[in-house]
């Protein structure tokens, strides 16, 4: 299919880790793709290596969270990440395409592809401008808040985000109300969107154990901390979920700033939950999926608006997948799914009072609870949200980019 092909991604981050690059970059080597990565360096880690069959090729400067900060700020001026050129200009191989990873890093991918007159993909991760809206809501710091309004606001990514799904070759989404907002908004034709969605691979969790979450009701959630992500949702909720069972627990997996946590920590204190939610901190991924297989009840709380409307978390299909039970908030794209596949519960995005009632629904009706987990799972194993699926789909579009029979 794609045998002597040579395909280069830009990565605005360090890597490993990253899962959506891990799985398309796993599906294109075995496609018999030649791909190259160029990403961030962190302190430690070699200019080069081979990293699971991928070239990675870092920046010759180390980039810590504080000259992330100055990078952004030259991107959003410019709009070329000058670490990441300054790789690309000392590059002498030659590609077939170019790949950048979100609305950040793609220009200076494309160019470099008009400079080598080969083509670009645009992989739009998440509805990037929209998100500047919503990622900086608790931050505190008075400099932050000014840099960002100043330089990451919407006016100026949407114009960004217009010129690139218009320049590019191709644009990769993760969902399908993305894909309809970027051909709408931005006056393209959807044959130029192709969606190669957050899906997992069927085997995802052949090799992950339960983690023992006692004998108690543990709501768990698990990923990124944010605004956007509705912990504040689930927090508020809490007291009332406490009326129907005292033994409920709130159990939040991941990592997020400093700003956020200590939000939500006070939110926690305000209503003496200290006992009711923990946090535990960023862990492996290994050991968040035991966490989804230990729970009563994963939830995706994510609040409903232009972001997270257009934009899919990989812990849903992680825990459709794991046989234990999935409560989502009715954001577009998380309640399509879910109900369309009677998969699991949906409450209210953004209302507390919703939230706590699908918990007591949950507790008088768990046979209809392991029904909705065995539809989830074969949904993901029978009926196509896994990424061998979606794998074919980027596979495909790169065969068609490169005149590649598949």
């Amino acid at each position: 299919m794609l045998e002597g092909s040579r395909i280069l991604m830009l990565l605005d981050a360090p890597y490993p880790k990253d899962i959506r690059l891990e799985k398309e970059i796993s599906a294109l080597i075995d496609a018999g793709a030649n791909v190259t990565l160029v990403c961030y360096r962190k302190e430690g880690e070699p200019r080069r290596e081979k990293v699971d069959g991928c070239n990675v090729v870092r920046t010759a400067e180390v980039i810590t969270n504080s000259k992330k900060g100055w990078v952004d700020i030259w991107n959003s001026i410019s709009f070329i990440n000058r670490p990441i050129k300054k790789v690309l200009d000392s590059l002498e191989v030659e590609f077939d395409v170019v790949h950048g990873h979100d609305l950040p890093i793609v220009n200076t991918a494309l160019q470099f592809a008009r400079e080598r007159g080969i083509k670009c993909v645009f992989d739009v991760h998440e509805n990037y401008p929209e998100a500047l809206k919503v990622w900086f809501g608790w931050r505190r710091n008075h400099l932050i808040r000014l840099k960002n309004q100043m330089f990451f606001n919407y006016s100026r990514w949407i114009e960004r985000e217009r010129e690139m799904v218009q320049a590019c070759d191709a644009v990769i989404a993760v969902v399908d109300e993305m894909k309809t907002r970027l051909c709408e908004i931005h006056d393209i034709s959807t044959d130029k969107v192709t969606v190669v969605s957050n899906t997992e691979p069927k085997d995802r969790f052949d090799t992950i154990g339960k983690t023992d979450n006692s004998d108690l009701n543990r709501v768990v959630y698990v990923g990124g901390i944010g605004p956007h992500r509705g912990l504040d949702t689930a927090i508020k909720a809490m007291p009332e979920m406490l009326k129907y069972s005292d033994d409920f627990r709130l159990q939040i997996v991941g990592a997020g700033n400093s700003d956020t946590i200590g939000f939500l920590k006070q939110l926690v204190a305000e209503r003496k939950l200290e006992n009711y939610v923990e946090f535990t901190g960023h862990v492996p991924l290994e050991k968040a999926l035991g966490y989804m297989r230990g729970a009563y009840l994963n939830i995706i709380p994510h609040h409903a608006n232009e972001h997270t409307n257009n934009t899919i978390p990989h812990k849903l299909f992680q825990i459709m997948n794991s046989g234990f039970p999935l409560m989502v908030s009715s954001c577009l794209p998380l309640k399509r799914i879910v109900e369309d596949h009677k998969a699991g519960l949906v409450f209210e995005a953004g209302d507390s009072t919703s939230f706590a009632e699908q918990m007591a629904w949950s507790l008088k009706n768990q046979e209809q609870i392991a029904r909705f987990t065995i539809n989830a799972r074969d949904a993901v194993q029978n009926k196509g949200l896994n990424w061998e699926n979606d794998a074919g789909r980027l596979v495909a579009l790169y065969s068609r980019l490169i005149g590649r029979s598949s």
